[in-house]
């Protein structure tokens, strides 16, 4: 077998010889591109070329970039484990030319690297180019270099539409047609076997023919109208799965047999006595686990810790997932993922050697996040098992409600409770969940955070603590969040840690204080909250290193940097709020509250009406106007007179000492703020108004968010706008035309079918009518119609109590998921018998329940099979209470 450090090398080597400069990997995550929380894909550090805003002292690069793909559009998150060819990380090989070569050498040197150097054989080789579209001609450019000078063989090379051979970087900017490589890996790789109708193909939606290389060739411009440019430098950006290759290389069908992989999973076998390959489930678990640990071990390498916004919260999705499956199916109730970190390091001694290098901060940070969550996990487990087990036979819906409480008491979160459920066959009612998470959120917000109790006495002696945070006093190179310190003080059970200087911001201001780590030589302190208390701030947290009778001389605070980034924008964009409700709603809408976190932000003012639509879009445009023009943000310290004096606005409800900060964002707003701010208006990013609202009598608020969260927010609005366009089959800006047409259409057919509906139901009654069992003057009518839905039979109900004859019965109809609804009814004046306690006597022959009025009642049941002799029982049952 080729090892996975000797194929790396030698394609490395390959275009190192063909004038290439090899670069290093990029971080995992982009620390200059707000539009990406993971980096995902090689061409990530080279953006800035191909957008025309950079460049680089070499035109030739290649490399093999760390990526992670676990949201948006590139998410693999839910088959890894379950296939054996995604991944969560993987490694990306590349080579570009920026300006240089372009599809010949591109196309070649790939086919000469699989062929030649891989040895891969050629007639399980396929091509696909570019097959053209009305805006962009066919790249026969390409299939001419695949057929005579490459000669792939007759047959196969394939012409694909845009979906899988035109990449574009955006709605606009440049783009290209792209040609890539298949492997044919034979038919045991096809994970369709059996599906009546399935040919396996090349890009088809089996595992047999794969993808092994994208070769991208970057040749226009799409401009905002739609149309395309040649761009003046044609650039090419390719993309090869290292893991596929290695499987491929070494004629494995999984990624997993390979040894990128199989370390991990002996030292998985050594921790839990179970062997790779023995049954599916732990298979999946392996699999899971290995993949996750590499991810995780490579995220905290480059400076993400879990947490609960943002990347963070990633990570605990991750490390959340692999313990479950870990605990669950392979015995490990102890902390492992820590202990696997090591053989993570071993994978990558030469070409990631800072794993190693930082190996006991990721074991730190692994071994303590999942001693947190390992406390919860078997009550979680055991609560989801009980939560599946009351479930009523046939029914496969967990309610929402219930099982957000799992997230919300015991930390799991939503995709693995989604997860567990799909492995029994269950899935977790959407609506339920939205419904409890927004009470949940509501009810935190009325919610002061209750701190731990801590006297003065216990601080007798320590000198103040000196704030040294904000973004603005250090020329902007660290944003303030970090610096060294010296620990004065570990009280209140280690669990509060006072420092000489923090830049460590303590909640105030309606601003949410930070959150980090202190460390030093055997320390570490996990910074979870941060408060003022007197003339100090407390960093609450936990200790996970060390010891409060032996602090060391020096340590190093660090601020969670993406966290207070995303809270400094939410906080400035605040200030942008204010000054644009001026513009749109008048001066009066003054603010009387905020709240500033890193995932949103909340604003209360003034304002005697609901904001209209097109005020709220006025409020959203000045804001992003005043974004993109990138003013200053300047900090001022003066008198409160003076400040006042410059026309500097006062916040509501905020106390001022003597002297104080004015905040001031361009020429067009000035405020009195202690907060952090960003250093000029463009780092917010955009901004978005997500909900306007009453708060109080006069009284409203707005809930916003920026960076990252304004991002989602326009993406998901505009994915939602184009799924809904592929649906009706119309441009997304004809939309709403077409829905409006589509409503009146229903409207017209609704009103049709009620008309019918009305009709059948009087035809029905008089069936009945004439079936029915009389007993004197009141007869018993007992019926199962499958045409009739729950509404129909309380219409045909309402007809037969409203009859001038008099009558007491029963109707059962279908439901969804083989349910039955029941409904029993009566005319008035008939006391012998009471609907709702006939009805609770019949449901619970067929497993169900209800109740209802003397005259009319209905619930549900299950068995359809037992409908003749539920019919016959309450034929009976009323012929004896009428008798």
């Amino acid at each position: 077998m080729t090892t996975a450090s000797q194929i790396r090398q030698l394609y490395l080597d390959f275009f190192a010889k063909r004038g290439h400069r090899v670069v290093p990997s990029a971080p995992v995550f982009p620390q200059d591109d707000p539009t990406l929380l993971f980096t995902n894909a090689g061409m990530n550090q080279f953006k800035d070329v191909f957008l025309g805003t950079g460049s680089r002292p070499y035109s030739r690069a290649a490399d093999t970039q760390k990526c992670i793909r676990v949201s948006g559009k590139h998410n693999d998150l839910e088959e890894v484990g379950i296939d054996t060819y995604h991944h969560t990380f993987f490694e990306m090989l590349g080579n570009w030319s920026f300006g240089d070569y372009f599809k010949t050498e591109a196309i070649e040197w790939a086919w000469e690297f699989l062929t030649d150097v891989a040895k891969l054989p050629v007639d399980r080789l396929y091509v696909t180019v570019f097959e053209g579209n009305e805006s962009v001609e066919r790249d026969q450019e390409s299939a001419e270099i695949w057929q005579t000078r490459v000669k792939v063989p007759d047959g196969h090379l394939h012409y694909c539409g845009a979906k899988d051979n035109f990449w574009e970087m955006g709605d606009s900017g440049p783009c290209g047609p792209c040609t890539e490589i298949h492997v044919d890996r034979g038919p045991a790789a096809c994970d369709r076997q059996g599906v009546p109708g399935h040919v396996c193909r090349v890009n088809g939606d089996c595992a047999r023919y794969m993808e092994v290389w994208n070769l991208v060739f970057i040749q226009y411009n799409r401009m905002p109208d739609g149309h395309l440019e040649p761009l003046p430098a044609r650039h090419v950006d390719t993309g090869m799965g290292f893991e596929r290759l290695v499987g491929l290389w070494n004629g494995k069908l999984s990624n997993y047999d390979t040894d990128l992989f199989s370390p991990l999973f002996d030292h998985l076998t050594t921790l839990c006595g179970i062997t790779y390959g023995a049954e599916l489930k732990t298979d999946i678990a392996f699999r899971v686990i290995a993949d996750h640990a590499r991810t995780l071990c490579m995220a905290i390498t480059d400076g993400v810790t879990p947490s609960n916004t943002g990347r963070g919260y990633v990570l605990r999705r991750l490390l959340r997932r692999a313990v479950r499956y870990g605990r669950q199916f392979l015995g490990l109730s102890e902390p492992f993922l820590g202990q696997l970190a090591p053989t993570v390091a071993d994978i990558y001694p030469d070409i990631f050697p800072e794993i190693g290098q930082r190996l006991a901060h990721v074991q730190a940070v692994l071994t303590s996040e999942e001693t947190s969550f390992g406390r919860t996990i078997e009550q979680g487990i055991r609560r989801f098992d009980e939560l599946a087990s009351e479930l009523a036979s046939g029914t496969v819906i967990i309610d929402g409600g219930r099982a957000f409480q799992l997230y919300a008491t015991y930390g799991f979160p939503r995709d693995l409770i989604e997860l567990m459920a799909r492995e029994r066959g269950l899935r977790v009612d959407e609506a339920g969940w939205s419904s409890a998470e927004a009470d949940h959120e509501k009810a935190s917000e009325g919610k002061k955070r209750v701190y731990t109790t801590l006297s003065l006495d216990e601080l007798e002696g320590v000198p103040a603590t000196t704030f040294v945070g904000y973004p603005h006093d250090d020329g902007a190179k660290s944003y303030g969040t970090r610096c060294e310190a010296a620990p004065l003080a570990l009280v209140n059970g280690d669990t509060v840690l006072v420092l000489d200087r923090s830049p460590f911001y303590a909640e105030s201001g309606g601003q949410i204080g930070d959150t980090g780590r202190v460390s030093g030589e055997g320390f570490l302190f996990e910074v979870l909250a941060t408060r003022k208390f007197g003339d100090y701030i407390l960093h609450e947290g936990k200790l996970t290193e060390g010891s409060s009778t032996a602090l060391p001389a020096k340590v190093v605070a660090q601020v969670d940097l993406d966290r207070r980034l995303d809270t400094m924008a939410n906080h400035t964009a605040t200030h942008l709020l204010h000054y644009a409700l001026h513009h749109v709603l008048g001066e009066h809408a003054q603010q009387q509250g905020s709240s500033v976190e890193p995932g949103r932000l909340r604003f209360d003012f003034t304002h005697p009406a609901r904001v209209t639509s097109e005020e709220l879009a006025g409020i959203e445009r000045i804001v992003n106007e005043r974004i993109l023009e990138n003013a200053p943000v300047h900090i001022n310290v003066m008198d409160l007179e003076e400040a006042r004096a410059s026309g500097a606005t006062a916040i509501f409800g905020e106390k001022y000492g003597e002297s104080v900060r004015v905040v001031s964002a361009g020429d067009f707003s000035r405020e009195l703020c202690g907060g952090t701010h960003v250093i000029s208006t463009g780092q917010i990013g955009s901004f978005a108004i997500l909900e306007e609202s009453a708060l109080s009598a006069g009284v409203r608020r707005i809930v916003a968010v920026t960076r990252h969260g304004a991002l989602a927010h326009f993406q998901g609005l505009r994915g939602t706008l184009l799924d809904t366009g592929r649906l009706l089959k119309v441009p997304a800006d004809q939309v709403p035309g077409r829905v409006e047409k589509l409503l009146a259409q229903l409207e017209e057919l609704r009103a049709g079918q009620a008309k019918k509906a009305t009709a059948d139901v009087k035809d029905l009654r008089d069936q009945l009518w004439s079936q029915a069992h009389g007993l004197g003057d009141v007869h018993v009518i007992v019926a199962y119609f499958a045409q009739l839905d729950r509404e129909g039979a309380a219409r045909l109900a309402d007809e037969l109590r409203s009859d001038t004859r008099r009558c007491a019965g029963l109707l059962v109809v279908p439901e969804k998921d083989d349910g039955l609804a029941l409904l029993t009814f009566a005319s008035a004046g008939i006391p012998a018998v009471h609907a709702g306690n006939l009805l609770k006597e019949l449901a619970a022959l067929v497993g169900g329940r209800g109740g209802g009025r003397a005259d009319f009642a209905q619930g549900g049941g299950r068995d359809p099979e037992k409908i003749p002799m539920l019919l016959e029982t309450a034929k009976n049952r009323l012929i004896s209470l009428l008798s």
